[in-house]
Order: structure tokens, then C-alpha cells, then sequence
């Protein structure tokens, strides 16, 4: 499974971006390979319908999950229509110690 997580920074010890659709980059989390790469999110600077571009983008990176602090509304429905599973994390921790204690 591969997992994409909202970072402030594209370094394990950034905290998670509270805001899904405009963070600067996406932790990509592959849960069988251990494998942690990080995504610089393009569409993060769009005037409107961010929300749908970036389910779209994590969709065509091959995520099953986003685990974030809050995702909207639109973002929400793009993201269940691609069949990618929403998990709702506490703000305040860095990405390495979310999938520390996710693992």
C-alpha cells in the first residue's frame, strides 16, 4: 500500500502541512518496500479546485491512502471517487514519527 502524507519540508523530520490540497510537498510512504519518497505538489498554487487536481495527482503516483489533518470538502469527494482511503491524524507530529507509530 502506498500512503501520501503532507509535509511542510521534503525531509522525514518535517512536520505534517495541516493543509492537504496546498502543502508544499506530499511524503510518499510505501508500506510493504519501507520505501519514503517525497513529491513536490505543482498544483498546490492554483486559483481553484485544488482539492480535485491533487487527489488526481496522488492517484497517478499510485496512493491507497492519505493520512492528513483535514482534507475539504471537494478534495474529500475526488479522493473517494479514485478509491483512496482518508485517515485523520493529529497536527504537531513529524512525518517520521506518524509512520513510526503507524507501522
Amino acid at each position: 500500500m502506498k500512503i501520501a502524507i503532507p509535509a511542510s519540508a521534503n525531509k522525514t523530520d518535517a512536520l505534517i502541512d495541516e493543509r492537504f490540497a496546498r502543502c508544499p510537498f506530499f511524503c510518499l510512504y510505501a508500506t510493504d518496500s519501507k520505501k519514503i519518497e517525497f513529491k513536490e505538489n505543482d498544483k498546490r498554487d492554483g486559483a481553484g479546485g485544488v482539492g480535485p487536481m491533487v487527489a488526481e495527482l496522488l492517484a497517478e503516483n499510485g496512493v491507497n491512502e492519505i493520512w492528513s489533518v483535514e482534507v475539504g470538502p471537494k478534495a474529500q469527494n475526488a479522493l473517494n471517487k479514485l478509491n483512496i482511503r482518508i485517515k485523520l491524524v493529529n497536527a504537531g507530529q513529524t512525518i517520521e514519527k506518524l509512520i513510526n507509530s503507524h507501522v
